[in-house]
């Protein structure tokens, strides 16, 4: 009789199941395809690099939460958005956070095309903080 090696059942038994259209538990983001948006009114350009929040609904709702973005260069007086992200914990139910204190880590271009050292943004609050799938949170004002 040949022995089948436990490790090989049980890949095998997750290749079955997964052919079969069942599906083992996965990881759930807080929330997916989440953008932030801000509108420059800073007078000249900005990149913005992280956004920050607190999730309200987290196991610990003190702690700010930072997210990095592709660099974002953004004209004065425009709208300018971040690519989806999916946030969060692995832990809890996505329908069961809020999210709040939203702010920008950002730079300013000088006059002769450098960027000056980063500074966080005001925190800004959403009116709706329930954080749902496709969300955008803002547009939030960056000076």
């Amino acid at each position: 009789m040949q022995r089948i090696h436990a490790p090989l059942v049980r890949s095998t038994l997750a290749a079955l199941l997964l052919a079969g259209g069942a599906t083992l538990p996965a990881l759930a983001a807080v929330c997916n395809n989440v953008t932030f948006s801000f509108v420059n009114i800073s007078g000249g350009p900005i990149k913005v690099t992280k956004v920050g929040y607190r999730d309200l609904d987290s196991s610990n709702p003190g702690k700010r939460r930072v997210e990095n973005v592709p660099d974002i260069q953004c004209p004065d007086g425009w709208v300018c958005f971040t690519a989806p992200q999916d946030l969060g914990s692995a832990t809890r139910p996505r329908e069961n956070h809020e999210l709040t204190d939203v702010q920008f880590l950002h730079s300013h271009q000088d006059a002769f095309g450098n960027w000056l050292p980063e500074v966080w943004s005001s925190k800004s609050v959403p009116a709706d903080m329930t954080c749902t799938d496709n969300r955008n949170y803002g547009a939030y004002d960056v000076n």
